[in-house]
C-alpha cells in the first residue's frame, strides 16, 4: 500500500508538472493551448489517465505526454536553447497558471532534483533529449506495470505457491527490463563528484492532503534505505542508486512475497522454501553485496524497528511499547552487540541463525520424502539413516540428518500440520511437526545457552536450565507474559515451579538430572502453544451454549460461568478433540454421544462420575485460585488462561500414563499405570518430592520412596503437623500391600498435591490475591503483605513426625513384591517388617 502511493506521488506529480497544465484534483480534459495559438498539441491529453499507469497501458498518453512537454520547451524562454529551465517554468506558471496550486510548485523542485539524481544533469534545466528519453522509459515501465506489477501486487485472490512462484518470475523479469530503461538514462559518471538528494525533502515535496498519512509511514522505515544500498538514510547519492538498480529486481521479489503473503496457500514446506529464498537474497546482497564489511557499521537502532512494527500492528492489537525488554534481549540472544543498535555484524548473525534454520527445514523436508512411508507408519522408528549419511559430504548436513533421526526416534508426540499432538498408542508423525520440533529445539538452546548453564551430561542443546534460572527468566519477561495473557501479575514464582515440574518431569523425555533440558523445554513448549490454541476455540464453543443453557453466561472479562463450563467442558473436548486424545475418552468410558459428557447431574444418559472427579482435580491441579476469598467465597468464572492450564494438566497425565504404559518401557498397555508401572517411574518423579521434603525433618526423608507410594494410593502427602495423618502413615508403613495404580485422575491429584506443598514453602506473599481476580485489570504488580498477625493455629504447631522414629531401619533386603527392587526394613516392637 504504501509503495503504490509513494510510486503514483512520485510518477503522477513528476509528470504532470512537467506538463505544467491541469488541474491536479479535477477531472477535465486539457486541449487549450499552452501559450499561444501558434503551437498547440495534436492530441488531447486526460489527466486522470495518469492514476492508472500501474493497471491499464496508457502509451498514447505518455506519447501526448511527451509532445506536450516538448511544446513546453520550445514555448517558456530559456537562457538554454533547448532546455527547460525551472526557474522560467515556475515563473510561468505562477502568471499564466492560476489554477496551479503552491504546493505543485513546490513539487517542482524535488522533479528537478530527481532529473539530476539520474542523469547527472544540471540541477536547474531539463533538456529535451531527456525529456524523449524519460517518455520512452514512461512507456517501457507503463508496458511492465500493467501486465505484471498492478494486476500481481494488488490482487486478492488466493494463489497456490506454484501459481505464486510463475508471478515471482513475471515480476522479476518486468523489474529488469524496467532497470535495463531507467539504465540508458542512469550517468554513472559525475567526474568524481557525489550527487545527492534528500529523500525527505522529495517526500515532503509529494505530499499532499490524501497521500500525507502513506507518505508519514514511508519515512518511518527510511532506516531499509541504510540497511539495503548503504549510506545515510535520509540522503541518496547516485552512487547508491545505481546499487539499486543493480539489485532492484531481487528486492522487488522480496516486497511481492511480503504483499502477497497471505493469500498464497502455502504448506510448511513451502513457506520455507519461499523464507529461504528471500533470506538468501538478503544475505547476497546486504551482507556479500557491493557494499563491503559493514561489521562495524551501524545499519538501524531497535527503536527504528519498534517504530516500524507500530505500522503494521495496531496498539489495540499488541502494545509494542511493553515489550522493551523482550524485544532487546531477543537481539541481544541472536543477534549479539548493544541493544539500542544494528550494526552489519548482528545484522549478519541474525540471517545467519535464519539461514541455518531453513537449511535444516529444507533437508528435513528432503529425508521426509525419502522415508515417507515408514516415518508415516505408526509404529517406533527403526531406520538406520547411515545410508543417507553416506551420499553427503557436507558436515552440517550430516549433523542435521543424525538430529533428524533423533527427532523422530526420541519424540513421540508432534503437532505440526495438526492443531495438538495425538495422545495414543500409535505414533502420529509428520513432517511439519519434525521441523518444528528441531525450530523449537534450535531457539531454546539458545535461549538455555543466554540464561542457563552447560549441561552435566551429553543433552540436546548441551545447556540446561535449573530451577531459580527458570524463575529468573519468568520474572525478566514478567511484563510481557501479562500482555501475552499467559500469566497474572503477581504469579511469576507459582508459573517458574510449574514449568520446573512439569517441564523436567512430566514430559516423554524426561530424566532425573533435576534440570530442564532442550528437549524437555521443547515438549512442553509445544503442548503450551497447543493448549493455547485449542483454548481459545473451547471459548468459542462455550460461546454457543449462550441461549441453549441457562447456566451460560460470560461476565465482563470474557470469563465462563463456572457451571457451563463444567456441563460442557468434556463435550466441546470431545466435538473439537476427540480423535486427538482417544486414550483419555476411552478411560471415560468411550459415550456414543458427546454430550452424554455432561456432569451427573445434567446427563441422564450416561454416567460419567468419572469425567466428573478428573476434570475436579485437574482443575485443582490447573487453578491456584477457584474462590474469592472475601464475602461468600463465590466460585471464580473460567478465563481462556484458565482453561489453557487445565489443558496442559491433561496433555501431560496423557503423557505420563503413556509413556509408563507403553510396552517399549515395560508396560502392559491396558491404559491405566498399573502398581509395577508407577514403581518404575519411581527413578524419574523422585525429585518432585526433594523440594518438599527439604524443609522436613530428617526422619521424614529417610521415607521418601513410601512418601511416594503414599502420594500414589491416597493422592496426598503426609501432613507432619497432623496426628491423623502421620499416623495413617506409619500404618501405611506397616501394611505389606502398598502397591497401588495410578489414573488419569491420580496423576492430576498428585500435581495438585505437589502445588500444595510448593505453597507452602512459598505462600503468596498477598493473602487477599484471589479477591483481585474480580477485576483481573486491577491486580498490582507488587504485593499488597498483610500486617496481621499470622493464624495461631499455625503458630507453633506440633511436629507428629517423631512417630516415625520408632521405626528402626535394620538394613536392606530383597521385597519380592516390587520388581526388583531393594527395599528398607525395619523393626517395630521386636517385630521387623519391609517396606
Amino acid at each position: 500500500m504504501y509503495f503504490k502511493h509513494l510510486l503514483n506521488a512520485l510518477l503522477l506529480l513528476a509528470l504532470l508538472t512537467l506538463m505544467g497544465c491541469g488541474d491536479l484534483l479535477g477531472n477535465r480534459k486539457v486541449t487549450k493551448e499552452l501559450s499561444t495559438t501558434q503551437f498547440q498539441a495534436n492530441c488531447t491529453l486526460d489527466v486522470d489517465q495518469f492514476g492508472k499507469i500501474l493497471h491499464e497501458n496508457i502509451g498514447s498518453q505518455i506519447r501526448c505526454l511527451g509532445e506536450n512537454l516538448n511544446l513546453f520547451i520550445r514555448v517558456v524562454e530559456s537562457p538554454r536553447p533547448g532546455y527547460m529551465g525551472r526557474t522560467a517554468l515556475e515563473a510561468y506558471l505562477k502568471k499564466n497558471r492560476p489554477e496551479f496550486k503552491p504546493e505543485m510548485i513546490k513539487a517542482l523542485k524535488a522533479v528537478y532534483d530527481l532529473n539530476f539524481l539520474i542523469t547527472g544533469d544540471d540541477p536547474e534545466n531539463i533538456s529535451k533529449a531527456n525529456v524523449d528519453q524519460l517518455i520512452n522509459f514512461a512507456l517501457i515501465f507503463n508496458e511492465q506495470a500493467s501486465l505484471n506489477f498492478g494486476p500481481i501486487f494488488e490482487s486478492t485472490d488466493p494463489v497456490t505457491y506454484a501459481r505464486h512462484q510463475n508471478h515471482r518470475e513475471r515480476v522479476e523479469v518486468a523489474a529488469m527490463t524496467i532497470v535495463s530503461e531507467l539504465r540508458k538514462i542512469y550517468n554513472p559518471n559525475r567526474n568524481g563528484a557525489i550527487h545527492s538528494m534528500n529523500i525527505v525533502d522529495l517526500l515532503n515535496s509529494f505530499t499532499t492532503e490524501e497521500n500525507s498519512e502513506a507518505i508519514e509511514k514511508v519515512k518511518k522505515i527510511l532506516f531499509a534505505k541504510t540497511v539495503l544500498i548503504g549510506g545515510e538514510k535520509e540522503v541518496i547519492t547516485h552512487v547508491e542508486l545505481e546499487r539499486l538498480l543493480l539489485t532492484l529486481h531481487r528486492f522487488t521479489v522480496v516486497a511481492l512475497d511480503a504483499v502477497r503473503y497471505k493469500y498464497v496457500k502455502l504448506v510448511q514446506a513451502e513457506l520455507v522454501d519461499l523464507l529461504k529464498n528471500d533470506v538468501d537474497v538478503f544475505i547476497d546482497i546486504v551482507i556479500n553485496g557491493l557494499m563491503g564489511n559493514r561489521d562495524n557499521v551501524t545499519l538501524l537502532s531497535t527503536n527504528d524497528v519498534k517504530e516500524a512494527a507500530k505500522l503494521f500492528i495496531s496498539s489495540d492489537t499488541l502494545d509494542i511499547s511493553k515489550f522493551d525488554v523482550l524485544i532487546n534481549e531477543a537481539k541481544r540472544i541472536f543477534m549479539g552487540g548493544n541493544v539500542e543498535d544494528v550494526t552489519g555484524l548482528d545484522l549478519k548473525r541474525l540471517l545467519s541463525h535464519a539461514k541455518s534454520l531453513l537449511q535444516t527445514g529444507t533437508m528435513y523436508y528432503k529425508i521426509w520424502e525419502r522415508y515417507k512411508i515408514p516415518l508415516e507408519s505408526r509404529q517406533p522408528v527403526t531406520i538406520d539413516f547411515s545410508d543417507y549419511i553416506s551420499t553427503i559430504t557436507d558436515p552440517t548436513q550430516k549433523a542435521d540428518v543424525r538430529n533428524f533421526s533423533r527427532i523422530v526416534k526420541k519424540y513421540r508426540f508432534f503437532t505440526g500440520e495438526a492443531m495438538t499432538a495425538t495422545y495414543a498408542r500409535d505414533r502420529y508423525r509428520n513432517a511439519d511437526g519434525v521441523f518444528q520440533v528441531a525450530l523449537f529445539e534450535y531457539l531454546l538452546t539458545e535461549v538455555a545457552r543466554a540464561y542457563g548453564k552447560p549441561s552435566p551430561n551429553e543433552t540436546v542443546g548441551g545447556y540446561s536450565l535449573s530451577a531459580p534460572q527458570v524463575l529468573g527468566i519468568v520474572t525478566k519477561f514478567e511484563t510481557e507474559l501479562i500482555e501475552m495473557g499467559l500469566i497474572l501479575p503477581q504469579r511469576a514464582q507459582n508459573i517458574a515451579d510449574n514449568i520446573s515440574l512439569l517441564g523436567t518431569l512430566f514430559q516423554y523425555q524426561s530424566d532425573n538430572n533435576g534440570l530442564l533440558d532442550v528437549n524437555e523445554a521443547t515438549e512442553f513448549f509445544l503442548s503450551l502453544f497447543s493448549a493455547t490454541s485449542m483454548a481459545s476455540e473451547l471459548m468459542d464453543f462455550y460461546k454457543t451454549k449462550m441461549g441453549t443453557d441457562p447456566a451460560c453466561s460470560f461476565d465482563e472479562h470474557e470469563r465462563i460461568s463456572p457451571q457451563c463450563f463444567r456441563n460442557h467442558f468434556f463435550q466441546g473436548m470431545c466435538e473439537n478433540y476427540r480423535g486427538y486424545f482417544p486414550l483419555m475418552f476411552q478411560s471415560l468410558g468411550n459415550p456414543a454421544k458427546c454430550e452424554d459428557l455432561a456432569p451427573v447431574e445434567v446427563s441422564t444418559t450416561f454416567n460419567n462420575t468419572v469425567a466428573d472427579e478428573y476434570l475436579k482435580v485437574s482443575v485443582s491441579a490447573a487453578r491456584s485460585c477457584n474462590f474469592y476469598t472475601d464475602g461468600k467465597k463465590e466460585e471464580i468464572f473460567f478465563s481462556e488462561g484458565d482453561i489453557m492450564t487445565i489443558l496442559m494438566v491433561m496433555m501431560h497425565t496423557e503423557t505420563t500414563t503413556l509413556r509408563w504404559d507403553d510396552p517399549q518401557f515395560g508396560g502392559n498397555a491396558n491404559n491405566i499405570m498399573d502398581a509395577y508401572e508407577v514403581d518404575t517411574a519411581y527413578s524419574i518423579y523422585s525429585p518432585a518430592l526433594d523440594g518438599f521434603l527439604e524443609s522436613m525433618p530428617s526422619i521424614v526423608k529417610k521415607f521418601k520412596k513410601q512418601i511416594y507410594q503414599y502420594l500414589i494410593k491416597y493422592e496426598k502427602v503426609p501432613d507432619q503437623k497432623e496426628f491423623k495423618s502421620i499416623w495413617q502413615f506409619v500404618k501405611f508403613l506397616l501394611s505389606f500391600n502398598k502397591k497401588a495404580p495410578a489414573t488419569r485422575k491420580t496423576l492430576a491429584s498428585v500435581l495438585t498435591a505437589i502445588g500444595e506443598q510448593n505453597k507452602i514453602l512459598n505462600p503468596p506473599k498477598d493473602p487477599n490475591f484471589c479477591n483481585y481476580l474480580r477485576n483481573p485489570e486491577t491486580i498490582p504488580r507488587e504485593p499488597i503483605t498483610s500486617s496481621a498477625p499470622r493464624p495461631v493455629a499455625l503458630v507453633g504447631a506440633p511436629d507428629y513426625s517423631s512417630l516415625l522414629e520408632h521405626i528402626k531401619v535394620s538394613g536392606p533386603k530383597e521385597d519380592p513384591t516390587f520388581t526388583s527392587e531393594k527395599e528398607f526394613c525395619f523393626t517395630l516392637f521386636k517385630t521387623q517388617y519391609c517396606l
